[in-house]
Order: C-alpha cells, then structure tokens, then sequence
C-alpha cells in the first residue's frame, strides 16, 4: 500500500463515531491493493510439507494480504482501539470485532446528520454546485445511520 493511502488514512482514524467512513475508506484501499479477499475468504489450511505449490502459494499470498491489511487497519486507529486489536490474529477478525462494536445504526449520528441536512444554509457567494454536493454529503450520511428516503424527503 502506497505512502499516499496511507497517510490519508492516519489522517482520518478510526475512533469509534466514524465507523462507517472508516470502513469504507478501508475497503477503498483493499479494492486498489487487491487484498479485500482476506475480508471474506476463511483463513487457508497450513499447507504442510507433501502440499501442492499451488496450495502454498495460496496460503503465502492469502498471508502476505491479511497482514498488509491488519497493518494498514491498526495504522489507521487510536490508540485505545490498536491496543484493543492489535493481537487479533486476521484482519477479517478485527472487522468483526468492530462492526460488534460499532456497526449499530446509531440513532444519535441519523439525529445530528438529518439537523445538518435540514438547517444548511448556502452561504453568501458561494456556489450553488458546492452547496448541492454538501447537502448530498449530509443526506448520504443519514442514510448511512439508518434514515431512509421518502417521496418527499428524509425521516
């Protein structure tokens, strides 16, 4: 994973509020790097000594992935939650262990980002194109806490 990547993603860490951002910046990076599949595939068997060369290049790259993306996951954490995770084994098992924690739809965050949506205001001289894509970020994120679209709004 380039410098890049990762420098945006210790800008932005994980500290609990942000789950939902995090986790989709993190599967960004997973996408650009190839390595989401140690997010859905189970952990390889151990290949042992009498095992195919196809068996253990599998294992060497599944392993080589899960630990460039348990790298990059703690990286981009505080440090009460690396602490928390950093002995996990699998980068599939802390993604667990988070969404456990973090993964509710918080009533809370809907609240705050639906008050957002409905009391921005465009400024003077500003552009009606920034002002639009503004609101889109606040009505997307209430939709990511859990609030839905109507005909004629969101609630």
């Amino acid at each position: 994973m380039s410098n890049p990547i990762i420098s945006l993603l210790s800008k932005k860490l994980l500290t609990g509020e942000n789950f939902r951002k995090w986790k989709s910046n993190i599967n960004i990076v997973l996408i650009g790097d190839n390595s989401k599949f140690v997010m859905t595939e189970v952990f390889p068997d151990v290949p042992g000594d009498l095992s195919s060369k196809e068996s253990r290049e599998k294992y060497e790259r599944w392993l080589a992935a899960n630990n460039k993306t348990k790298a990059c996951m703690l990286a981009s954490m505080s440090n009460t939650l690396r602490t928390k995770l950093e002995d996990v084994e699998t980068a599939y098992e802390i993604m667990e262990q988070l969404q456990e924690m973090f993964g509710h739809k918080s009533g809370q965050a809907r609240f705050e980002a639906m008050k957002k949506y409905a009391s921005v205001r465009m400024a003077p001289g500003m552009y009606v194109r920034d002002h639009f894509i503004k609101m889109t970020n606040y009505f997307q994120e209430a939709e990511l806490h859990g609030a839905r679209k109507l005909k004629w709004g969101l609630f």
